[in-house]
């Protein structure tokens, strides 16, 4: 776990809650590394596509498991262009949150490529990266965390097919600081009102002015688009929840908000039907002038 400074400690709510723009410098540096990123994919440059991430980097590919460091992240982009042609990539960033040891960037992506000569498949979505910043302003920031996920659903057949048996499972860190627990606590809240199919007040764990950016559906923005989602995705019905586990596997303290990577696993039934669904998340918590703890931005994808 990374550990939090003093000046986390003593920040006031207001400060905690308060939303952030990236200054122009760090935006201008992100903004270079996107345009050299998709170049470096269309081309097949791997060791380009690498460059920003560490060996602590938490990599969330959609369709794949969680990968962590720079070795298992070559690997995943290895694979990736043995069986696609990438013809065009490009990311537009839709926002940067200043956290401030750490950004966050939220955008939408589109690539278009051909797997294995299939016919053209044009993949497209949202992403979010959690970049740290450097001590030294003129180096570049470094990637901590990258998630992303698909606009609407699709065939996984028209992406690359990724071998992860060689990634190690991913484990639960287990809490010991007042804080962690916190974000513990508000998990087991989100267990039972998913379990109980109460979307509304599932809807209530964010903040107002939130993001949630979730699987095969475009950016979320606000709590009336929130509300209505989870109103409708966790209706009370004939779908039952048999079992479901929401875990941690690292937390960051960042200077304006609590960053906790989660994994999840659900086994559900319908009727005649059941399935299981794994996947994983980047949740940034802060709280409201109340001093609760909510979800300010939030990203999940499946396995």
């Amino acid at each position: 776990m990374i550990k939090f400074s003093l000046a986390f400690l003593f920040l006031t709510i207001g400060i905690f809650a308060q939303e952030n723009k990236a200054d122009s410098a760090i935006k201008k540096q992100i903004e270079d590394y996107n345009a050299s990123f998709a170049t470096a994919f269309i081309n097949g440059k791997q060791e380009d596509l690498v460059k920003s991430y560490t060996d602590q980097t938490l990599f969330m590919p959609e369709h794949s498991r969680q990968r962590v460091g720079k070795e298992t992240i070559r690997d995943f982009y290895k694979q990736w262009l043995a069986q696609a042609k990438v013809s065009a990539y490009q990311r537009t960033i839709l926002e940067l949150q200043d956290l401030g040891n750490y950004v966050l960037e939220i955008g939408t992506f589109a690539e278009n490529l051909n797997v294995n000569g299939q016919n053209p498949f044009s993949y497209s979505g949202k992403y979010s990266v959690l970049w740290k910043k450097s001590s030294n302003r003129s180096l570049p920031p470094t990637i901590a965390a990258e998630i992303w996920g698909s606009a609407s659903y699709f065939d996984d057949k028209n992406i690359p097919n990724i071998d992860d048996t060689a990634v190690p499972p991913t484990k639960e860190y287990i809490p010991t600081d007042k804080l962690t627990l916190e974000v513990k606590e508000r998990n087991n809240r989100i267990k039972e009102l998913v379990r109980n199919r109460q979307g509304a007040e599932h809807a209530k764990m964010f903040m107002p002015d939130a993001m949630y950016l979730t699987y095969y559906t475009p950016i979320l923005s606000g709590e009336k688009e929130i509300t209505t989602y989870f109103t409708e995705h966790e209706k009370p019905g004939t779908l039952r929840i048999e079992q479901i586990s929401i875990q941690t596997s690292n937390i960051i303290y960042a200077q304006k908000a609590i960053v906790e990577f989660g994994f999840y696993n659900v086994d559900w039934r319908d009727g005649e039907k059941n399935g299981n669904v794994k996947g994983k998340s980047i949740n940034v918590w802060k709280k409201n002038s109340d001093g609760e703890l909510l979800l300010f931005r939030q990203m999940v994808n499946h396995d």
